[in-house]
């Protein structure tokens, strides 16, 4: 149901989209059989306020979530459609495919729920923001008018604007699913420059696997549209938009598209992006569909007199659209690569440069070089005293250069602390977001077996399921299953529903503790992500949640030696019941052998009643790392992270740089910290002259210090110079990430600063009603040797999920 369901109203350029989380072999997997009335059925929480837009098979809702007093788009299926099973499949597939697709460009999903009178809904964040199409048009409109194009109309705004659609269309491909119709329709530029891939309605997965969702075949034109939207499909062997078609989606081929149809896509995009045109040619239905199978396409030449189309673009829309898949880019990653090489001023793969142009691009880059070559060697019979004068402004050169590159490492800090400080807010909101997924499991009957004690996990006949040895961890550990306690005293009853329902939350803790890994790591397979929580380990090192009643469950599942019974006496718990929002503890011996860093907050109930606190366990080093992911400045020694007494939570060092003590050696940096200060000083350390920067973070009463030497300053290249127009380099693929330039920054100094302790957080009763995603996993055990064990969540969010369903209270013991 992509087109006769329109999500956006004309008027005010409003836009709702879904996403979610990937499965386990980085495959979504969608259940498209009917779901039976009643059996998603709950109380209903969003209050209807007014159409965003009205289709033959449903409508979408601006409507109010009355508990986080948020907006949503509530799009629902008509009662009536339920009577078609494939059209109920295609509503079921449309609400899971974008329910998996956890993505910053595909907006996401809030929950799903039927009413009282049949319909099937489900909820999304609203956009505010004008369509690609729009964009194009006033381009166009510029060019004509003789305007300049400017801010968001530029090449190089638009360009960028296309690789984070890439971006987001490669994500799906990475997890097994393909577009199918992709379009400037369906893509929204927010107001603050956000970037939304929408209607995912036609949607499937790569493969065979998909089949199930091409039945009931419709085929319709729109003769009063405009031409862009005369041509439009629903579900059947022609699935899409005819304009935007590849010649195997043309052909009705849909058990065999991958990922390579939706690249041609986007090649006939980024043509209409740069010509103002559209790139498939014909009139009526019949012509566009036979062109399409055809692929035959317009030539990439602007629509509008004055424009030129950069060569490399001609390239890159000529491999994008190449009539066999084969001969085009392997990948949508690959062609957003190429667009961002031309963006820097660099060959691209599609046209590689001749002799001449590699010169000239080096040449580009190294003006002040090639200036002072050519000088030098008109100057080389000069005599002496030129050499002098030469040498002196060598030197002057030098110092320039220095003082260039401490106020760039000076920046360079400042963005690296900002980097860190998101990071560890993250930290706290998936700290309340999972006591929201708590909060709603524990008001649930608890499904399933059980955590086990602590005693069981050793591996052996009887050792519970996924148990796997750990070297960071010291024993073995089974994330598949918690390790749990119960007080003395606890009603046996209520320790056993507990339990169960505290186990359901196993597959949310296992992918929130996945997506707090470095970017590299996260982005594998499943079981590749899991082996990496074992080995070498992850920056959330344990969940630990306490119930009221004393009950206690652990994730990842190990045995421990004096294993708290009653975790209610801990007095992190009892901090966090006193405490509105996030609390830190203080840095401990972790279950990992290193010092851990905890951080605690409340679960409460519906009506706002303190259920138990969830806990988790920090490693502070793997935290920096997986926030400071990116390489630094090649004359930085060390960054440290240390607290406001001087001792050392964290270091990353180069290779040959010699480890920081317990506490920090540099004296007068660390007797600034100690007084609330920041800024820059130089100083001694292992008998070199460093330069050092200390900043204060603003979640936590840390400190981050970078150490860079003082030669290498002096000694490093000046940045290459950057293509007029053109975005940050980029050393590895994926969204690019602008940082400000170093000149731009101010120039720290040593002056009093107030030290932020501030526990920003969402609050305990927002994030009660939070609903988490869910990570979907195989059923199978994961390759490499690790022991069978039951799956982590459900592969289909429409099964068994009953961390996620409301139900009515349990009895509690008295």
């Amino acid at each position: 149901m992509s087109d006769e369901l329109d999500t956006r109203p004309r008027s005010t350029g409003t836009a709702a989209g879904g996403r979610g989380q990937g499965t386990a072999a980085g495959r979504a997997t969608v259940d498209v059989r009917p779901v039976a009335p009643g059996s998603s059925r709950e109380a209903r929480h969003f209050e209807t306020l007014e159409p965003l837009g009205e289709g033959a098979m449903g409508t979408v809702h601006l409507a109010r979530d009355p508990v986080l007093r948020r907006k949503v788009a509530l799009k629902s299926l008509r009662p009536a459609m339920r009577r078609h099973p494939p059209l109920l499949a295609r509503f079921l597939a449309e609400m899971q495919i974008t329910a998996q697709l956890d993505h910053p460009h595909i907006v996401p999903v809030y929950g799903v729920e039927e009413s009282a009178d049949g319909a099937l809904s489900y909820a999304m964040k609203v956009v505010q923001g004008r369509e690609l199409e729009h964009l194009i048009e006033e381009t166009k409109e510029r060019v004509a008018k003789g305007l300049p194009l400017e801010g968001g109309t530029s090449l190089q705004a638009r360009l960028e604007v296309f690789t984070k659609v890439c971006d987001a269309i490669a994500y799906a491909h990475d997890r097994g699913i393909i577009h199918r119709d992709l379009k400037p329709s369906n893509v929204m530029i927010g107001a603050f420059n956000e970037v939304y891939v929408l209607d995912w309605g036609v949607a499937r997965l790569i493969g065979p696997e998909g089949a199930e969702l091409e039945k009931g075949a419709e085929v319709y034109e729109q003769a009063d549209s405009p031409k862009r939207h005369a041509i439009r499909t629903t579900v059947g062997d022609f699935v899409g938009t005819p304009l935007y078609m590849s010649p195997e989606q043309a052909a009705g081929d849909n058990d065999k598209l991958d990922g390579r149809s939706d690249l041609y896509a986007l090649g006939l995009i980024l043509q209409e992006l740069v010509t103002f045109e559209l790139a498939v040619p014909g009139d009526s239905m019949p012509v566009v569909f036979a062109n399409a199978r055809a692929g035959r396409r317009n030539p990439v030449v602007a629509s509008v007199a004055g424009v030129v189309i950069p060569k490399e673009i001609v390239a890159i829309v000529e491999k994008a659209t190449r009539l066999q898949p084969a001969d085009r880019y392997a990948s949508v990653a690959d062609m957003a690569e190429d667009i961002r090489r031309f963006l820097r001023g660099e060959a691209v793969s599609a046209k590689p440069d001749d002799i001449s142009q590699r010169l000239g691009r080096w040449i580009g880059k190294h003006r002040m070089a090639t200036a002072g070559a050519l000088l030098l060697v008109a100057l080389a019979g000069a005599g002496g005293t030129v050499g002098v004068w030469l040498s002196e402004r060598f030197e002057l050169a030098e110092r320039e250069n220095r003082a260039l590159r401490q106020t760039e490492l000076q920046a360079t800090s400042a963005l690296r602390v900002q980097t860190l400080d998101d990071s560890l807010k993250r930290f706290e909101r998936e700290l309340a977001r999972l006591a929201g997924a708590a909060a709603i499991a524990l008001s649930t009957t608890g499904p399933g077996a059980p955590p086990a004690p602590p005693e069981r996990f050793v591996l052996g006949e009887g050792a519970p399921p996924g148990l796997t040895p750990s070297t960071f961890y010291g024993r073995p550990v089974s994330f598949a299953i918690f390790s749990s306690t119960v007080a003395d005293g606890t009603d046996p009853t209520v320790a056993e529903e507990q339990l169960g329902a505290l186990q359901s939350l196993q597959g949310t803790v296992v992918r929130a503790m996945i997506d707090a890994l470095p970017v590299a790591t996260r982005a594998l397979p499943l079981e590749k992500a899991l082996a990496s929580l074992a080995d070498p380990g992850g920056p959330i090192v344990r969940l630990t949640i306490v119930t009221n009643e004393g009950v206690r469950a652990a994730l990842p599942g190990m045995a421990e030696a004096g294993a708290p019974k009653d975790g209610r006496e801990d007095a992190l718990y009892q901090r966090a019941r006193s405490t509105e929002g996030v609390v830190w503890g203080a840095s401990a011996p972790g279950p990992a052998g290193v010092d851990t860093l905890p951080c605690a907050m409340s679960i409460h109930g519906a009506t706002g009643q303190i259920l138990g606190v969830l806990r988790l366990d920090i490693d502070p080093t793997k935290a920096v790392e997986a926030a400071l992911d990116e390489a630094a400045l090649e004359h930085v020694q060390a960054t440290l992270v240390v607290d406001r007494s001087g001792k050392v939570l964290s270091q990353k060092r180069a290779p040959d740089v010699a480890a920081e003590p317990d506490i920090l050696a540099m004296a007068p940096v660390r007797e600034a910290i100690e007084r609330g200060e920041s800024g820059v000083l130089q100083t001694r350390r292992d008998g070199r002259d460093v330069l050092v920067t200390y900043q204060p973070l603003g979640s936590v009463d840390w400190y981050l210090v970078t150490v860079a030497d003082v030669d290498g300053l002096a000694k490093a290249k000046p940045p290459a110079a950057a293509r007029p127009g053109g975005v940050s380099v980029q050393t590895k693929k994926g969204p690019s990430t602008a940082a400000p330039a170093a000149t731009a920054a101010p120039v720290a100094t040593a002056t009093p600063t107030p030290t932020a302790s501030a526990e920003a957080a969402p609050s305990a009763s927002a994030s009660a009603s939070a609903a988490p995603s869910a990570s979907a996993a195989p059923s199978s055990p994961p390759a490499g040797g690790r022991p069978p064990g039951p799956p982590l969540p459900p592969a289909n969010p429409f099964d068994p999920w009953k961390a996620y369903e409301k139900g009515p209270p349990r009895k509690r013991a008295p």
